[in-house]
């Protein structure tokens, strides 16, 4: 028997060569899948995209609808409560003397000329003194102890008037603080309370920029009779600036995405789409809809966030075929391609083994 020259082998090793390839191929092309790379389409779904119930209720979806409402152009401030200076009172002794008796507790209402403690005078002879609140309002502080030494500075306790606050609202050095002026309508929201609002004015102002941080501060007068307001809390200050106008708007929070870059989701029954928007007046927590959202429509304002990562299936944009089962809708287009590389792959395969156990014809 006379062997295979080389170039008969090394056919034999090309088909080779390309039946491992395609086997290959098929292989990885079933049930893998591969990271987008650059340059790669159709790797993400586009447009609407449907979740199951399920899916929604993990993700605790809220929604508010965008409406036509009445906003006035505002400026945004960062704000601190704080109370009025002159409803706040420092309770000092005036002399030196020991704290003999304490009649209040911290947090306690107090009625203006209610006894607060009783100052034994370090003086030999001299009576008790009992010190009074001079208004009325609440023990916001307790420096002492029974017993203690006080001297005429010391700041025994602090009573304050919480009912009506200040709302210190900070600016930067802008054109916007020349539209600030006492009088102008105002509203405070703050973290402790999301979406709640509380009203009220600009009562008092810096006349200039502080030296050091060249900020400039003004000061909301705002009710606070049901004492829900504590000093220091933090949130924003709204301070209207011109006359209000009829714009369609949706709540701030419904809101993502960084400047010249921000989108909304919108709701439809089950599905979800993701919209730019592009804003104009903000007030009071709402945001006028220049471009992006019509009226009527559900915009979510909770869950929003992790709807951009959700995983839902793409919206199906035509009708299933009548009587087809679950499965022949469901299978996948890469499914012929795949047929298509096992069986190239099986056929070289069998012609290499043909060839290989098949006796060479001898020539004459």
């Amino acid at each position: 028997m006379i062997p295979n020259p080389p170039v008969r082998n090394a056919s034999c090793f090309a088909l080779l060569a390309v039946a491992l390839i395609l086997l290959a191929n098929a292989h990885a092309h079933e049930g893998h899948v591969h990271a987008p790379q650059p340059g790669d389409t159709g790797t993400v779904a586009a447009g609407p995209v449907e979740l199951s119930d399920i899916a929604i209720a993990n993700l605790g979806v809220e929604t508010s609808e965008a409406t036509i409402v009445e906003l006035s152009p505002s400026v945004q401030l960062v704000a601190q409560v704080e109370p009025l200076p002159e409803k706040v009172a420092q309770i000092t002794p005036r002399f030196d003397g020991t704290v003999g008796e304490i009649f209040v507790k911290l947090g306690e209402p107090v009625k203006q000329g209610q006894p607060l403690l009783r100052v034994v005078p370090r003086t030999v002879g001299s009576p008790d003194v009992v010190i009074k609140s001079p208004l009325a309002g609440a023990v916001t502080k307790v420096n002492v102890t029974l017993g203690q030494a006080v001297a005429p500075d010391s700041v025994l306790m602090v009573v304050g008037d919480y009912s009506t606050v200040l709302a210190r609202g900070t600016a930067y050095e802008s054109p916007e603080i020349l539209e600030l002026k006492i009088g102008d309508p105002a509203a405070l929201t703050v973290n402790v309370f999301p979406g709640q609002s509380f009203e009220g004015a600009i009562q008092r102002s810096d006349v200039g920029l502080e030296a050091e941080s060249k900020t400039f501060e003004v000061y909301a007068l705002i009710d606070n009779r049901d004492g829900k307001l504590r000093p220091n809390l933090l949130g924003q200050l709204s301070v209207g600036v011109g006359k209000a106008q009829q714009v369609l708007a949706i709540p701030e929070k419904a809101i993502l995405g960084d400047l010249g870059n921000l989108f909304v989701f919108v709701r439809e029954g089950k599905t979800f789409e993701k919209r730019a928007i592009r804003p104009g007046i903000r007030s009071g927590g709402q945001v006028e809809i220049i471009e992006g959202v019509f009226p009527g429509e559900q915009v979510v304002t909770r869950g929003n966030y992790q709807l951009q990562f959700s995983s839902g299936a793409p919206k199906k944009e035509t009708a299933e075929k009548p009587g087809a089962t679950a499965g022949e809708t469901a299978r996948p287009a890469g499914f012929f391609n795949r047929s298509l590389y096992i069986g190239a792959g099986l056929g070289a395969a069998i012609a290499l083994l043909l060839a290989l156990v098949l006796p060479r014809r001898r020539v004459a």
